[in-house]
């Protein structure tokens, strides 16, 4: 460790007024983490502040970012405790206080780019003299962000990689035979290590007192299992789900694996997804099945669509299958099984299957099993014996379980529980068992109607999706879930009183409400500092929408389409007929907003404010299907508008002037609109152009059908893609359908 800690020393150009940031990179397990605390204990005298935030991805992804840029300052003592903020507003608040500051900050373990540019953005937000040191294993992430000086954490020499191997391996050698007489098998262990301290720590350990043949066996597992894993079932699916799933088996380090199959060409990842290519691939699957050409019952992993159904109908499987992957795109039909079917697979530890039928029910199933994927169901209980003690992935699309078995309720390494399309489930289970959940989705379980109180105390859940659950009526009286980033209630039509929102709740970042019956939002909405996307589309009972809404310094995406509600007492806005919409405030504050859908709310004259120019960011305004006679001519002021959608409101008469940055006006319908004829160009305040649209029926000219559609093509960005982008796709296949059945021309299958 000195001579590491002697170049980063040199790195860290001690003495120096320049502001350095400095890498250190290198796979998980390397000593990155080590070296720079060694470094910050050594050295953190030298600056006037210094903090050392540790875990910097998981901590973010449960707490989020916040907490980090709190740490900073804490650390530092520059943070009085009654301090609040957003993440944008950390990134002022900690440039503002250090810009003139020597300090040192040990960013460790970061691995998105996110989290470099609101802890540490640049050099200007430090005092001369600054050191910024950050460790990763994703080199690109430094290099992305301009870090020039990068100590690339290679691990130990060959000699001090073989001395710590046999301190493990060899602590109480009357165990074991003579140690000389397995230097070779040493040597062929460190080398597979590559350096990798804490690889060489638990391959040491985990051959402490073992046969020589017993050492030569588990040499032959390692790498191969995770390759041939690859191979068989997870070519394309995403990094860390992978380490999740195989985290933990014995003789199996999948980071560090996954590592150096990169290292050595034999694997490639690609936003975050593993790819092997189809060469390799195929001299994996060749390898499994020469393992037992004629059994495949014998072998380690299934994953063709007959052999999977030959070895569960013959119930020829054996202690030697770890995993069966059925496709659920494979063609087939629904199998009629035996109940011993998985009997004999005693270490099955991945599972992922689809219509088979067991009518004399199921008598066994592995509890080594890690992820349980298992399409339509079709029994309501599962085997006495299952206690799945080890799941981490429970995914069990369209069950028949009308409530879910007790071993299910009990999993701490669970992650991921997804009953969707179940729709006998009545309620859900206790989650007081399931303290690691990380993604929970019952999505079309349209007969649920309670959420167990339990769930409040799901502090690691990031998702929380129950789409389609049209008995659901409610949720606990109060939610703070603190690592929350979705909510997803769309479509649950009987959904009517919101929760209360807790302090904690500051890292949700969507809110799906559109299509629930719910009349109002409570005020403890205002805690949610870092929501993004408010969705509250076809809200039709919403009598009451709280003012503090328009401080949320972060909304970016608000839709109110179709909101008719007809409301008791003048409130802030009110929507229904007679219907005066009054938003000063609500405009006024909502600075971040890009994308605004007040489409089919009965808008009259006067409800949209004189003054607009508070949404300095709005960048996209629909407004179909609604009453007004004129817009105010405020718009003029949103400076960074693009798209205004305009279709359907028939009693517009005059458009006021647009911003030069305008460059679409969706206008067809509008048959009140004066001074402008289909398809003309029009100057705006700035001196730009814009196109209005003003069609005066969907079948007019096959000309101008055709250059609607040319125009859709040309102008339509993806920025209002959760609002408005598939009403206008179905548009664009309207105009096509129409146009080709006036010419008697035939559709092209795709």
């Amino acid at each position: 460790m000195d001579s590491r800690v002697k170049e980063m020393y040199l790195h860290l150009g001690i003495g120096m007024d320049d502001v350095r940031f400095i890498g250190i990179c290198g796979m998980s397990g390397m000593g990155k983490t080590t070296l720079a605390r060694v470094v910050f204990q050594k050295f953190n005298h030298l600056f006037r502040a210094r903090s050392f935030l540790e875990n910097v991805s998981l901590v973010s992804k449960i707490k989020g970012l916040v907490v980090l840029q709190e740490n900073i300052l804490s650390d530092m003592k520059l943070k009085d405790d009654q301090e609040k903020w957003d993440v944008l507003k950390g990134i002022d608040v900690i440039r503002n206080r250090l810009r003139y500051t020597k300090v040192l900050i040990v960013l460790d373990d970061v691995d998105e780019k996110e989290q470099l540019e609101r802890l540490a953005g640049n050099s200007n937000w430090f005092g001369p003299g600054s050191r910024i040191i950050v460790t990763t294993k994703d080199e690109h992430l430094l290099t992305r962000h301009g870090v020039q000086i990068i100590y690339r954490n290679k691990g130990l020499h060959q000699k001090e990689a073989l001395q710590l191997f046999s301190q493990e391996a060899f602590c109480n050698p009357g165990q074991c035979e003579d140690p000389q007489d397995l230097l070779d098998l040493c040597n062929d262990y460190v080398s597979y290590a590559d350096g990798h301290p804490l690889t060489l720590k638990v391959l040491g350990s985990s051959l402490l007192g073992k046969r020589k043949d017993v050492w030569k066996s588990s040499l032959d597992r390692l790498q191969k299992k995770m390759f041939l894993d690859i191979a068989c079932f997870f070519n394309g699916e995403d990094k860390h789900r992978v380490v999740d799933l195989l985290e933990g088996t014995s003789d199996c380090f999948p980071a560090v694996d996954i590592d150096t199959l990169v290292d050595k060409s034999l694997l490639t990842i690609s936003g975050r997804k593993l790819w092997m290519h189809s060469l390799l691939q195929r001299m994996g699957w060749e390898i499994v099945r020469c393992e037992y050409p004629q059994q495949p019952g014998e072998r380690s992993r299934l994953w063709r669509h007959d052999e999977i159904l030959e070895v569960l109908r013959e119930n020829s499987g054996t202690y030697r299958v770890q995993g069966i992957m059925l496709s659920t795109s494979s063609p087939h039909q629904e199998e009629v099984l035996n109940p011993e079917a998985f009997s004999n697979m005693k270490k099955l530890r991945l599972i992922k299957i689809c219509d088979v039928n067991f009518p004399r029910g199921l008598n066994s199933l592995s509890n080594g099993l890690r992820l349980m994927e298992w399409h339509e169901y079709p029994l309501g209980s599962i085997p006495e014996s299952f206690q799945p003690s080890n799941l981490v992935e429970l995914i069990m699309h369209r069950s028949s379980f009308l409530q879910l078995p007790m071993a299910f309720l009990n999993l701490n390494k669970l992650k991921v529980m997804d009953f969707s399309g179940s729709e006998n489930l009545l309620m859900t289970p206790d989650f007081s068992g399931c303290s690691s959940l990380q993604r929970l989705i019952f999505e079309g379980c349209t007969r649920l109607y309670e959420v167990h109180p339990s769930i409040a105390a799901l502090n690691q859940l990031i998702l929380l999706n129950l789409k389609d659950c049209k008995c659901l009526r409610g949720l606990p009286h109060e939610i703070n879930l603190e690592s929350l980033n979705i909510l997803i209630l769309s479509g649950c039509s009987r959904f009517d009183k919101f929760p209360e929102i807790g302090q904690n709740m500051k890292h949700l970042l969507e809110l799906y409400l559109d299509g629930t019956a719910i009349e109002e939002l409570p005020l403890s909405i205002q805690h949610l500092s870092s929501l993004t996307l408010l969705n509250l589309k076809g809200c039709k009972r919403l009598l009451i929408f709280p003012s503090v809404i328009c401080f949320l310094p972060a909304l970016k995406i608000l839709t109110l389409s179709g909101c008719k509600g007809q409301p008791p007492t003048p409130v802030l806005f009110s929507i229904g007929a007679p219907l005066t919409l009054s938003l000063p405030s609500l405009f006024s504050g909502l600075t971040s907003l890009v994308a605004l859908d007040l489409s089919d709310c009965n808008l009259l004259d006067g409800a949209l404010p004189d003054d607009l120019s508070g949404l300095s960011s709005l960048e996209s305004l629909n407004l179909k299907r609604n009453n007004f006679t004129y817009l105010p001519q405020s718009i003029s002021q949103l400076a960074k508008l693009k798209f205004l959608y305009l279709d359907n409101c028939s009693r517009l008469q005059l458009l006021p002037n647009l911003p030069s940055t305008t460059q679409f006006v969706m206008a067809r319908e509008c048959t009140s609109l004066q001074n402008y004829s289909n398809q003309v160009v029009v100057s705006t305040s700035g001196g730009g152009e814009f196109t209005v649209m003003n069609c005066l029926s969907l079948a007019g000219r096959e000309e101008d059908i055709l250059s609607e559609v040319s125009l859709l093509d040309t102008h339509f960005q993806p920025l209002w893609m959760e609002v408005s982008l598939s009403l206008s796709l179905s548009l664009s296949l309207i105009y096509i359908y129409i146009y080709i059945n006036k010419h008697n021309k035939t559709f092209i299958s795709f």
